[in-house]
């Protein structure tokens, strides 16, 4: 039994280094479909300024039924730097990530982007996307747009004719 259990504890290890790997960008805390409370309790120390949940009403997500929050974390480090950074959540389900960052950033992020992503997959005077990704550069503000899969095919709607 010792062995199955060292076996496994080391496939889940090796998953979870091949996951952190495959997505340097990517906030480690963002779980998606993680509710209000699990990300809370994941920004807890991750916030040099604190964290506050609000609502937004109304909603902006699509599809939200019962309610939409929003855990504000400023400090939260990305790239090295002390981040202002969105957590939206619909119906309980972490769904977008917003990190403010400095127009200035613009060429660090955007080619941290590339490398991490590939060729940007739609571009516009508002943005640069990579949906293979589900990620994206926001031109103003200035910021970094994560998503889950859910909100993929309203995204790529989107952003094929923003308006």
């Amino acid at each position: 039994m010792k062995t199955g259990f060292l076996t496994l504890a080391m496939v889940l290890s090796a998953m979870s280094a091949a996951k952190a790997d495959s997505d340097p960008l990517i906030p480690d805390v963002i779980e998606w479909g993680a509710s209000a409370a699990a990300i809370e309790k994941a920004l807890e120390g991750k916030c040099a300024n604190g964290f506050v949940n609000r609502p937004i009403d109304p909603p902006f997500l699509p599809d939200v039924k019962t309610a939409q929050v929003q855990i504000d974390c400023d400090g939260y480090d990305f790239m090295g730097a002390p981040r202002w950074t969105e957590f939206v959540i619909g119906d309980d389900r972490l769904q977008m990530v917003w990190v403010m960052v400095e127009a200035d950033d613009k060429a660090k992020v955007v080619e941290a982007l590339e490398d991490a992503y590939g060729e940007a997959s739609h571009e516009s005077d508002l943005f640069i996307a990579f949906t293979q990704n589900r990620a994206a550069w926001r031109e103003e503000p200035p910021e970094v747009l994560f998503y889950a899969e859910e909100l993929a095919p309203a995204m790529e709607a989107w952003l094929a004719n923003p308006q």
